[in-house]
């Protein structure tokens, strides 16, 4: 009877964790997302609102709160339309059930020369799944400029 109940609450938990092709694939197209978009509203959409989010810019500043993150966000976009992302490998590391670890090279280019990188970094994302999915709880982007 024992170890029917220990067969039975495994199969429970093992039914109940996430499956791992499935969390990698949905964390890579929100990262791709996240790091490449140009609109605001739809990178604030990806930041866990229950959370009081945390972004390290990449001149070094902290910046408190889904408020905060949009005006710094709103300061950089100005150039954003003439300028083209490339999301490099993003790799994962997954912090128990509800949270991960995701990183991810970056360049930066002019659309008009997509081949000239003027600038390349990481991005480093701490993500926790909610009922709507993968969120975004703090970010940090460093990059150098090309000279």
């Amino acid at each position: 009877m024992r170890s029917g109940l220990a067969l039975l609450a495994a199969l429970a938990l093992n039914a109940c964790t996430p499956d791992s092709s499935n969390v990698e694939a949905e964390v890579q197209k929100l990262m791709q997302s996240y790091i490449a978009s140009t609109d605001i509203n739809a990178s604030l959409s990806m930041l866990d609102q229950t959370a009081k989010v945390t972004s390290i810019t990449a001149e070094g500043r902290i910046v408190r709160g889904a408020d905060a993150i949009r005006d710094e966000a709103n300061k950089q976009i100005a150039s954003m339309p003439q300028l083209r992302t490339t999301v490099g490998a993003i790799e994962t590391t997954r912090l128990g059930d509800t949270h991960l670890l995701a990183i991810a090279p970056f360049s930066i280019s002019a659309t008009a020369t997509p081949q000239v990188e003027m600038a390349s970094g990481a991005a480093t994302l701490l993500l926790t799944k909610r009922d709507s999915g993968w969120k975004v709880m703090h970010e940090h982007f460093s990059y150098a400029k090309r000279r």
